[in-house]
This record gives structure tokens, sequence and C-alpha cells, in this order.
């Protein structure tokens, strides 16, 4: 996410965009829309809030979108699209896994699960880690700035990899990423996590209550909590309380 102060003329220009509203019903949040899908990837999202003194704050999805929105500036045309993409964010076992495609051929590689544990964890080292897989997975695709359009997923992990990708000059499109590489990437995942010695994945994104599989989690490494503690985000609050 990226948080800026805005003043009124900003948010009466945001406003002018004329953007769909996403139906936020905070008491704080003043304006909240998200792309229409044609200027601006549905997925793509920017709020704006008043505190009580009346400054704002805008919280957008990506920053750069929503500036090259206001200022009428359209992407260039590239002859190459990668999509990128995370999976296990969501998953207490193992670390993140980061996948990208070319449309036909898919290429994952992984952030370790100590990234999210202890002080890598606080100092948020996984971003770090996760720009260096995913600039390895576009070496791999010879994937060059100059033709090269990168469409990345909204997931927090992959804010470095954003920005950093950006830097090196790259057009980078933050939005959903769906289809070949999502289903593949969960299926990597998942082999992954049964490799760990865990066999029940649940994609946390395709599950309606996310207890009961949690729950089951947490029975197996208390099984054998010295081997299997190691194998989780420990990072998490959860396991800071418990």
């Amino acid at each position: 996410m990226d948080v800026r102060s805005i003043d009124e003329a900003c948010l009466e220009r945001i406003r002018g965009l004329r953007l769909p509203d996403t139906g936020d019903s905070s008491p704080y949040v003043v304006l909240s829309v998200r792309g229409d899908g044609a200027r601006a990837p549905e997925k793509w999202n920017a709020r704006v809030y008043k505190d009580k003194s009346g400054r704002l704050k805008l919280v957008t999805v990506d920053l750069k979108t929503l500036t090259d929105l206001l200022e009428g500036r359209k992407p260039a045309v590239k002859r190459r699209v990668i999509s990128v993409d995370d999976a296990g964010w969501g998953f207490p076992l193992g670390g993140v896994m980061i996948g990208a495609t070319d449309g036909s051929r898919v290429e994952t590689g992984l952030v370790p699960v100590d990234y999210f544990q202890g002080e890598r964890f606080e100092r948020h080292e996984y971003l770090g880690y996760a720009t260096m897989v995913t600039q390895e997975l576009l070496r791999r695709f010879d994937a060059r700035p100059d033709d090269t359009l990168v469409e990345i997923c909204t997931g927090y992990v992959n804010v470095g990899s954003k920005e950093a990708l950006r830097k090196a000059g790259y057009e980078v499109k933050v939005t959903e990423v769906r289809g070949l590489l999502q289903d593949e990437l969960e299926k990597r995942f998942a082999e992954y996590v049964k490799d760990l010695g865990y066999d029940g994945y649940v994609d946390p994104k395709e599950t309606h209550d996310p207890k009961p599989p949690f729950k089951n989690i947490m029975k197996w490494i208390e099984e054998k909590p010295g081997d299997r503690m190691r194998l989780a985000k420990t990072g998490w609050k959860y396991f800071k309380d418990h």
C-alpha cells in the first residue's frame, strides 16, 4: 500500500476521474474508488480518509496508477507481458512462493520460511528477498525493460518488487492475476507444503471459514513442536500470543 497526505484540491481531482465507488461506509472515509477495468485494473483501489482535524490521507494499492490517471498518461505498449503472482502468504506453514509466466511457461521461486520468523520478519526482510526472486524469474524469461510489461499481483509481499522493477526501467501494472499462473502456483505450493510433511493444504482465498483448516495445522504442529514449529511463520501475531 502507498500512503500519502493530500489536500482538498487533490481529492477533487480524484473525484473528477469518476471511478467506480466501492461503497465503503466508514465515517472516516470520504472517498473510496476502484479501477474501472479500462483505465485501471478492477483490483486497483484508492481510499481517502479524513481525521478529526480535517487532514486527508490517501491510501492506495499503487500510487503510480493513480498518478498516471490524474495526468492522463497511458502505459507504453510492450511486445511481451510477464505476469507475477504469489502463493502462501496467508498459510501458516512454509515460506511464500513467487511465480511468473509468459502465458505458456511457469517459473517459480521461494522466499524461505525463516524470512517470516523472528527479527527477519519484524524487519520485513522478506520484501527484499521476494524482489530478488522476482528479478531472477524475469531473467529466466530473458525479459528486458525495453520490451516487457510486468503485470504483478497486489499482494503485499510484492511491494518491493514493484518499486525495484520500475527503478530498473520496467513498465509495471498492478493487477489481479488469474488463470494459468494462479492455478499452477497454487498446485506447486500445495506440493511444497506436502514435502514439508503436512498433507492438507487449503488455499486461504478459497476457504469461506479459515478457522477449521487453521486449527488442524496448529494441532499438527503441537504433535511435534520441536520439529514442526521451525516450519511455521512464527512472526505471525498468533504464534507470539501463544
